[in-house]
């Protein structure tokens, strides 16, 4: 055999090797795959026209989400009160929570009877 063929038929297969080689070493010898499956559930999404966002806004109005005066007051004692070790936290708690479930109540009562004297 001459001595030109045998470097001729290494080459490619010292070129694979090398591939190879080069292969794992950037990967790492225990390289791994990790096949990651991702779920895309279809959630419905509303569309709102600028129209419809103050809708409810104009029918409820700003201040029925802001606690009257007299409220804040009560509330704003109590927790002094209660800061102040003038009276216990749990006890605050529950005259805070009868005062909202009382003044709820009379206001359902009221609006009750506005509605009963306008179908009349």
């Amino acid at each position: 055999m001459p001595p030109t063929a045998e470097p001729a038929q290494q080459a490619p297969e010292a070129a694979t090797e090398r591939r190879q080689e080069q292969a794992q070493g950037q990967a790492g010898p225990m390289a791994k795959v990790v096949h990651l499956h991702t779920a895309h559930p279809r959630i419905p999404i509303p569309y709102v026209t600028p129209g419809e966002m103050f809708q409810g806004a104009r029918a409820r109005g700003a201040s029925s989400r802001i606690p009257s005066l007299r409220k804040l007051t009560c509330y704003g004692l109590l927790g002094g009160m209660a800061v102040a070790g003038a009276l216990e936290w749990p006890i605050a708690i529950a005259v805070g929570a009868a005062t909202e479930v009382i003044t709820r109540e009379q206001a359902a009562r009221k609006r009750a009877e506005h509605a009963e004297e306008q179908r009349r």
